[in-house]
C-alpha cells in the first residue's frame, strides 16, 4: 500500500548505509555486490527509488480462521518436487515456488505454466481412470464450484435480507402478534391493514428517542465487530494507505476488512493482487453481520458492494474443495470473478446485470469461460433467492413498476437535465468523498473510528427522522419514488404502517395545476436530497460494512422525483402550448416515477462511470424494458459529464487511495519515454553464483532485508555469473523460504543457485552430460569428503572459478565444452536433496527484453502476460528489470499529466 503520492521519488532507506550492520551479533553486512552492466562493479547504493506501492506485510502471515483452519503448505508447488525423486514433475526452468505473501502480485505466467504441466500429468494417465479424470471430473469441477458458491449467496442474501428487514421494523414497532416477524409479514397476517403492527408514535419524543437509540446500537455493534476484526500490517517503508490508519507504533498499522464497500480490493484481487484474509473465513461472518445491523440502521448504507466482497468470499473459501482452483491462484480467481456477479445478482435480483457489472467493472480478466460460469452462478443465486422469499411477496422484482404510458419526444431535454445532474453530483461525490478519507486519515478522527461511527449514526437519524423521505429505509424510499401514483400502495415491495404509507402517497401523489400544491412536496424533496447527498459523503469511509450503489441510487431517484412532479405540473398548468400537444387535457401527461428511474441510474453511473451494467440492472430492477432509451440517454449523459470533471470513478479512486496496484488495460496512453532502459531500475543488488563467500545464508537474509525495506519485498534478485550474463531470477518469497529451510546451518554456510542437475530430467537424460555448466568449490571437495556438504566456506576472498576436477581452469573454457561430471559425485546421498541448494527455487527461464526495446512492447508484455517483472538485458548481459508496480507508478504520472488518450 501507498501514500497519495505515486511520483517514484528517490530516499534513503530505513536504518540503511553504506556499513550498515548485520542483523546479529554486529556482523558486517555486505557492502558491495556485482550489479553487472558493463562487467565493472559498482558499490550498492542506498539512494534507492521509492516504488509507488510500497510493501505492507500481515503479521498474521500464518493465518486462522474462526472457523476454519487455513492448512496451506509454504509452498506453492509441492514440497515433494523438492526431491530427487519428482525431479521428473517439476516445471523445468521456472523453479519451484512459495505461496504468494500478502500485498505482492501474483504471476499469472507461472500460474498458466503450472495448470499446463497439470494437465500433461492428468493426461498422461490410461485406462478407465484416465478417461474418467480427463473427459468427466476435471472439466466438471468448475461448474460444480460456480454452483455451490450460487447456492450459498443465495442463502446468504436471503438471511441478510430476511434479518435487515426484522431489525429495521424494530425502530418504528414490533408486532405484536409475534414480536419474531418483520414488519411486512406481520402486515400480511391481519384481515385489516396492518392490524398487528404496533408502532411506536411517530411524533412523541419517546418514538424519535427509540429511533435514534436503536439504530445507533446497531452500528456501535457493528462498528465493534469491524474493529476486533482488524489485521495488523507492518509498514515496509513510509508509505501509508487509506485502509490502514491507526497508527500502533511507527511501523505497525491497522487494516478493516470488514469495512467499507469491498468492490476495490475484490477489483484488484481480481487483477492479481494478493491480500491474505481479506476474503476468508473471519471477515466474511463480521461482513455479514455487520451489513445486517447497518442496513437496518438506517444510515446511508446499502449491501450492494459488501455482498460483492460476501460473494467473493464465498467464492475463495470453496475453492479450497479442490486443488486445481485452490493451488492455482490464476484459476482461483475464474471462481471468485463469477462470485462477484452473483454478489450483485442476489442484491438486486438481477442476473444479467450481475454478469456485466463483474465484466465492466471488477473482473481484470472475463473470456467467455468465466463468462459462462458466471452467468450460472448469477443464476443459481437468483433461483435460490427468489425460493427463499425473504420479503415474502413471491417475486424477485425488488422494485417492480407498472407503467402504463410511453415517453414523449419534450421528455428527452429533462432526462438529459438528470443526466448532467448524476454526472455533476457524481465528480463531486468523488472528490469530496476521497477528501473526508483523507482528512479522516490525517487527524485525530481516524485514532476513534468507533465514536465517529456512533456520532453520524446519531446524527443521520435525528436530522432524518422529520422528514418521510428521510425517516424510511433506503429501499423503501426508492421503491416509493419508481412507483406510478395509482398503483403507488399495491405494488410497494416495502409495506409500512398505515399511517406513514397514506402520508408518502398523499405527498407523491399531486394532480392539480397550480404550483403551490406541489411545493411541500417539492421542499420535503429538496430537504431530502440535501440531506442524503451530505450524509452519502461523510459516511462512505466509516469503519462499518457500507454499500456505494444504493445511496447513489436514492439521491439520483430523488431529484429525478423532483424534475418529474415539476414536469408534471408544467402539462398540467401550461397544457395549451404546441410543445404538450401531444397531451390530453386535464389529464396525466408524464409520469414522475420515470424520472426518478432515470435519475438513480444517471447519479450511480456518474460516481462509478459504470454504465452498460447499470442500465441492465434498472431494468431488471423493475421488470420496465420500455423506458430503456431514456434510461439510456440519462446514463450516458451523465458517463459523459463525470468523466470531463473527474476521469476516474469513486472505485478506481480508492484503488489508488489505498495504493493497491491495479493495472488499467483498458486507458491508452501517450508515452514519454521511448525504451525500456528509460524506465528500467539499475540499482537492483544481484546474485552471482561464481562467488560462494557473497551468497551465504546471512548475506542473502541482509539482502532480503534490505529490498524489503525498499518496498520491493516481492520482487527478487537476478542471478548472474562473474561475466554478467542473466542466469536466471530468484524471488524474494522463494529465497525467504529457501533461507527458513537452513535454520540449523551455520550462518557462514555457502549456498549456490546453479546445480545443473536440476536443469535434466532424472530418468530420460544422461546425468553426466553437463554443457555450459561447472559445479560449485564444494562438491569438488565433497567427492573426497561427503562431511563437507555443508561446511561453511572458510576464506572471504573472492576466487577463481574452477572446474569440476579442482583445478585452477578458466570458466570460459567451460562454457564451450561439456564437462564431465564423475559418477562418485552423482552417487552422493541426496545430492539434490541438500538445504542449502536453492538451485530449485530459482526461475531459468526469466522473459527478457533488449535495452531498446520500445515501451510500447514492455506495456503489452506486462499486460497481456500478466507478468510483475521483466528484465532488461543487452546481448545477454544484465542491465537492469522493471516491476509491474514501478511501472504502474509510471503510468498514474502519465494521467496525472493528462497523456492519455
Amino acid at each position: 500500500m501507498a501514500s497519495d503520492q505515486t511520483n517514484l521519488e528517490p530516499h534513503r532507506a530505513p536504518g540503511a548505509s553504506e556499513s550498515s550492520s548485520g542483523a546479529g551479533g554486529g556482523a558486517s553486512r555486505l557492502s558491495a555486490s556485482r550489479t553487472v552492466g558493463s562487467g565493472a562493479e559498482r558499490r550498492w547504493s542506498v539512494q534507492d527509488q521509492a516504488v509507488p506501492f510500497p510493501m505492507l506485510r500481515a503479521e498474521d502471515e500464518a493465518p486462522t480462521s474462526w472457523l476454519i483452519p487455513r492448512v496451506r503448505s509454504a509452498l506453492y508447488d509441492s514440497e515433494n518436487l523438492l526431491s530427487a525423486a519428482h525431479l521428473g514433475r517439476r516445471n523445468k526452468g521456472k523453479g519451484i515456488r512459495a505461496w504468494y505473501t500478502s500485498y505482492t502480485t501474483i504471476d499469472w505466467l507461472h500460474d498458466d505454466i503450472r495448470e499446463q504441466a497439470r494437465l500433461r500429468t492428468l493426461r498422461a494417465i490410461g485406462g478407465t481412470k484416465g478417461w474418467w479424470l480427463n473427459h468427466v471430473w476435471d472439466p466438471v469441477q468448475g461448474w460444480l464450484l460456480v454452483v455451490l458458491v450460487g447456492l450459498l449467496c443465495g442463502l446468504f442474501a436471503g438471511f441478510i435480507s430476511e434479518w435487515t428487514e426484522l431489525l429495521a421494523g424494530w425502530k418504528t414497532g414490533y408486532c405484536r402478534a409475534d414480536w419474531r416477524l418483520s414488519q411486512t409479514i406481520c402486515c400480511r397476517m391481519s384481515a385489516a391493514e396492518c392490524e398487528y403492527w404496533h408502532a411506536w408514535e411517530p411524533r412523541s419524543l419517546s418514538g424519535r428517542a427509540i429511533f435514534v437509540v436503536v439504530g445507533g446500537v446497531y452500528t456501535l455493534i457493528a462498528a465493534i465487530l469491524v474493529v476486533k476484526s482488524a489485521t495488523r500490517v507492518t509498514m515496509a517503508n513510509r508509505g501509508v494507505s487509506s485502509s490502514v490508519e491507526t497508527s500502533v507504533s511507527p511501523t505497525v498499522k491497522m487494516a478493516y476488512y470488514g469495512a467499507g464497500s469491498g468492490i476495490p480490493e475484490v477489483k484488484s484481487i481480481l487483477a492479481g493482487f494478493v491480500i491474505h484474509g481479506f476474503l476468508g473465513v473471519r471477515i466474511l461472518v463480521v461482513k455479514t453481520f455487520g451489513l445486517i445491523l447497518c442496513c437496518a440502521s438506517g444510515i446511508m448504507a446499502g449491501k450492494e458492494g459488501p455482498m460483492v466482497q460476501i460473494a467473493s468470499s464465498l467464492g475463495n473459501i470453496s475453492t479450497r474443495i479442490f486443488d486445481k482452483y485452490y493451488k492455482n491462484e490464476a484459476k482461483k480467481r475464474e471462481i471468485i470473478s463469477a462470485a462477484a456477479a452473483a454478489g450483485v445478482s442476489v442484491a438486486f435480483g438481477a442476473p444479467i446485470g450481475g454478469v456485466l457489472f463483474s465484466l465492466e467493472e471488477v473482473s481484470y480478466f472475463f473470456p467467455n469461460k468465466t463468462m459462462l460460469r458466471s452467468l450460472t452462478c448469477a443464476l443459481v443465486a437468483a433461483l435460490v433467492l427468489k425460493a427463499y422469499d425473504p420479503f415474502g411477496t413471491g417475486k424477485l422484482v425488488l422494485f417492480q413498476t407498472t407503467y402504463d404510458m410511453d415517453y414523449h419526444w419534450f421528455e428527452m431535454l429533462a432526462f438529459v437535465i438528470i443526466g448532467v445532474f448524476g454526472g455533476l453530483y457524481g465528480a463531486l461525490f468523488c472528490r469530496l468523498n476521497m477528501a473526508v478519507n483523507r482528512l479522516r486519515k490525517s487527524t485525530w478522527i481516524g485514532r476513534y473510528p468507533i465514536a465517529e461511527v456512533v456520532a453520524i449514526t446519531t446524527l443521520t437519524l435525528a436530522v432524518s427522522y422529520q422528514n418521510p423521505f428521510t425517516r424510511i429505509g433506503l429501499g423503501e424510499l426508492v421503491g416509493s419514488l419508481f412507483q406510478e401514483c395509482p398503483t403507488i400502495v399495491s405494488d410497494r415491495p416495502y409495506p409500512t404502517s398505515s399511517d406513514e404509507e397514506s402520508e408518502i402517497e398523499k405527498l407523491l401523489c399531486v394532480a392539480s395545476s397550480k404550483l403551490s400544491d406541489y411545493l411541500p412536496l417539492l421542499s420535503l424533496l429538496a430537504l431530502a436530497l440535501l440531506n442524503r447527498a451530505f450524509f452519502a459523503i461523510v459516511t462512505f469511509g466509516i469503519k462499518v460494512p457500507s454499500g456505494l450503489v444504493l445511496p447513489s441510487m436514492s439521491i439520483g431517484a430523488v431529484f429525478g422525483r423532483m424534475v418529474g412532479t415539476y414536469m408534471e405540473y408544467l402539462t398540467r398548468a401550461h397544457s395549451g402550448l404546441a410543445v404538450f400537444s401531444q397531451c390530453p387535457a386535464n389529464s396525466r401527461c408524464v409520469i414522475p416515477g420515470i424520472y426518478a428511474l432515470v435519475g438513480a441510474g444517471a447519479t450511480l453511473t456518474g460516481a462509478t462511470h459504470t454504465t452498460i451494467a447499470v442500465v441492465a440492472i434498472l431494468m431488471e430492477l423493475t421488470g420496465n424494458l420500455i423506458y430503456t432509451l431514456p434510461v439510456l440517454v440519462g446514463v450516458m449523459t451523465a458517463r459523459w459529464v463525470a468523466e470531463y470533471f473527474s476521469p476516474s470513478g469513486i472505485y478506481d479512486m480508492l484503488l489508488e487511495h489505498a495504493g493497491h496496484p491495479y493495472f488499467d488495460t483498458k486507458t491508452q496512453y501517450i508515452h514519454t519515454r521511448r525504451t525500456a532502459a528509460e524506465l528500467m531500475q539499475t540499482d537492483l543488488e544481484t546474485v552471482c553464483v561464481d562467488y560462494e563467500n557473497e551468497n551465504t545464508l546471512e548475506l542473502l537474509s541482509a539482502r532480503l532485508e534490505r529490498i524489503s525495506e525498499r518496498g520491493l519485498a516481492d520482487g527478487g534478485f537476478p542471478v548472474v555469473n562473474s561475466r554478467g550474463h542473466l542466469l536466471g531470477w530468484i524471488a524474494c518469497a522463494e529465497l525467504e523460504f529457501a533461507i527458513a529451510r537452513c535454520h540449523a546451518l551455520d550462518p557462514a554456510t555457502a549456498c549456490f543457485l546453479n546445480n545443473p542437475l536440476w536443469q535434466m530430467d532424472y530418468v530420460a537424460h544422461n546425468p553426466t552430460a553437463m554443457p555450459h555448466y561447472r559445479l560449485p568449490t564444494e562438491f569438488t571437495r565433497a567427492k573426497h569428503n561427503p562431511g563437507d556438504l555443508t561446511k561453511p566456506v572458510a576464506s572471504s576472498t573472492q576466487h577463481s572459478p574452477t572446474n569440476v576436477d579442482g583445478d585452477d581452469q578458466p570458466l570460459s573454457s567451460s562454457l564451450h565444452g561439456s564437462p564431465q561430471i564423475p559418477q562418485s559425485t552423482l552417487a552422493m546421498p541426496y545430492y539434490r536433496d541438500r538445504l542449502n541448494d536453492f538451485t530449485p527455487f530459482v526461475d531459468q527461464t526469466p522473459l527478457t527484453i533488449s535495452v531498446n526495446s520500445p515501451i510500447e512492447l514492455v506495456a503489452n508484455l506486462l499486460s497481456r502476460l500478466g507478468i510483475s517483472y521483466l528484465c532488461v538485458v543487452d546481448k545477454g548481459v544484465y542491465c537492469g528489470v522493471i516491476f509491474k508496480k514501478a511501472y504502474i507508478g509510471y503510468v498514474k504520472e502519465l494521467e496525472e499529466a493528462g497523456y492519455v488518450r
